[in-house]
């Protein structure tokens, strides 16, 4: 009797549908989809009112660098990066049903005044998240003072509105633990943005997550997840991601994040019946992604 071979499992391959794209299914009506490349240009490909709800949360600016190039997060001035993401966003206005909602989580940065640019500043690589925003001409471009709390955030969400984005709310989620930062001269940070944006005056949402008090309103008070095994990236945490479906997604909707990074998103949104889509400019991101996600597809064959 000839030995029973045993089969090599190959999620790389076996999901990949083109060089740069894979595919898989959790169920019949639950499938995900994981791009690698530009998010400003793979998002074309996908037609007008294609998803129900976006969570996603852009690289931060000046704060870590991914070993790719073209990255939004290193540009030059504060306003190229605001730039960066209103436009990335613009297309996710296209995508994004009327009645869909789009979450967007970003965090601040400091300005730390004079030094080499970007990962060449000799400082940066004590920096918790590796970089700090410096620059040779002081300002940034936008003529702030050194160790000033430049505002990204908001920069970013007022720009959105001057492009048909309705800022709904500004959820503050606190991740109960600061960051743990070697300052002596300011509070430490413990909390980031989670900006809830829609088309128009027309929406869903559901507020019975909020009436019956399952976490509260525009506060939310999650712990902040480690980085990601093997990976230069500290993802979200699960309870963020599901809040915000919870409120802002249509049962059976589809999801979107062209940010994906580690893919909190795309795995929270098939597990809780959502087919999702992720894109990401890091081949090895994407490749962490579809290994994860092989395992809830496989599992449920």
């Amino acid at each position: 009797m000839k030995p029973v071979q045993k089969l090599l499992y190959d999620p790389i391959n076996d999901f990949l549908v083109s060089e740069n794209c894979w595919r898989g299914n959790v169920t019949p009506e639950v499938n995900w989809q994981v791009i690698n490349g530009d998010s400003r240009n793979a998002i074309l490909q996908f037609a007008d009112n294609t998803f129900d709800c976006v969570v996603t949360s852009p690289p931060y600016f000046w704060l870590r660098h991914y070993g790719v190039d073209n990255q939004i997060g290193l540009e030059e001035t504060v306003n190229e990066y605001v730039e960066a993401i209103s436009s990335v966003m613009d297309e996710v206005y296209r995508v994004l049903t009327p009645k869909g909602l789009l979450f967007l989580n970003l965090s601040d940065t400091y300005y730390s005044g004079k030094g080499q640019p970007k990962y060449a500043d000799s400082k940066s690589s004590k920096r918790r998240f590796g970089l700090r925003a410096v620059d040779k001409s002081g300002g940034l471009d936008i003529g702030i003072q050194r160790k000033s709390m430049i505002g990204i955030p908001w920069r970013v969400a007022i720009e959105m509105t001057k492009r048909k984005w309705v800022l709904r709310s500004n959820i503050i989620w606190h991740r109960k633990h600061p960051l743990p930062e070697k300052v002596k001269d300011r509070p430490k940070r413990s909390y980031e943005h989670v900006f809830m944006f829609s088309k128009g005056r027309q929406y869903y949402f559901n507020q019975k997550p909020l009436s019956e008090k399952k976490f509260d309103d525009d506060v939310w008070t999650i712990p902040a997840r480690p980085k990601s095994s093997g990976l230069d990236t500290a993802p979200y945490p699960d309870e963020l991601v599901n809040r915000c479906l919870q409120i802002g997604c249509i049962g059976g909707g589809k999801v979107l994040d062209p940010f994906a990074g580690s893919g909190t998103t795309l795995r929270v949104a098939v597990e809780s019946g959502h087919s999702a889509v992720g894109i990401d400019l890091s081949r090895e991101f994407c490749e962490y992604v579809v290994r994860d996600l092989s395992k809830i597809s496989i599992a449920n064959q």
